[in-house]
């Protein structure tokens, strides 16, 4: 059984599209069902994680199943040309920028406050939940759309891929 879900996780198991959606007054953010899917508590656990990051300066939080946090906290051992002292720091800082929290029985989890305020995500904001593979990242609408209209990504570099 194990097996199959775990090619269920290489075969479906990645998160695309977007929602947009309204953080409530507990500060709770409720997942859609399609992305619902892809945490099965039995092959991931019942904890996710939120993690700040940046992208061009602006903040947002990026949620992503327990395990799959693991093998990235894993992967920074296999970094080529950093030394003992760099590969601490960088796994110090992803865990100081982040928390583990637990899925309600309605898909909802709330936000850690710290996170909530360093990505500028609070109650009553409206926010984008964003698909990108292995992890779904949630921006405070207002700052992903002005991030967006920066043009940081080329139109012609889109183009191309579609054609």
């Amino acid at each position: 059984m194990e097996n199959k879900k775990q090619q269920g996780w290489t075969m479906r198991g990645k998160f695309y599209g977007n929602k947009s959606i309204t953080i409530d007054s507990g500060g709770r953010v409720k997942l859609p069902s399609r992305y619902l899917k892809i945490f099965d508590k039995d092959f991931f656990g019942d904890e996710i994680v939120i993690a700040y990051r940046k992208s061009e300066g602006v903040g947002y939080l990026v949620v992503i199943p327990e395990k799959k946090w693991i093998e990235i906290l894993e992967k920074i051992n296999e970094l080529e040309g950093k030394s003992p002292v760099e590969i601490e720091r960088i796994r110090r800082v992803l865990n100081r920028n982040s928390d583990f929290v637990n899925l309600d029985k309605q898909g909802r989890f709330v936000i850690p406050k710290r996170l909530s305020e360093m990505a500028g995500i609070k109650s009553g904001d409206d926010a984008y939940l964003i698909g990108n593979g292995n992890f779904i990242e949630l921006w405070n609408a207002k700052k992903f759309d002005e991030y967006e209209e920066k043009g940081i990504v080329d139109d012609e570099l889109i183009a191309g891929i579609f054609n």
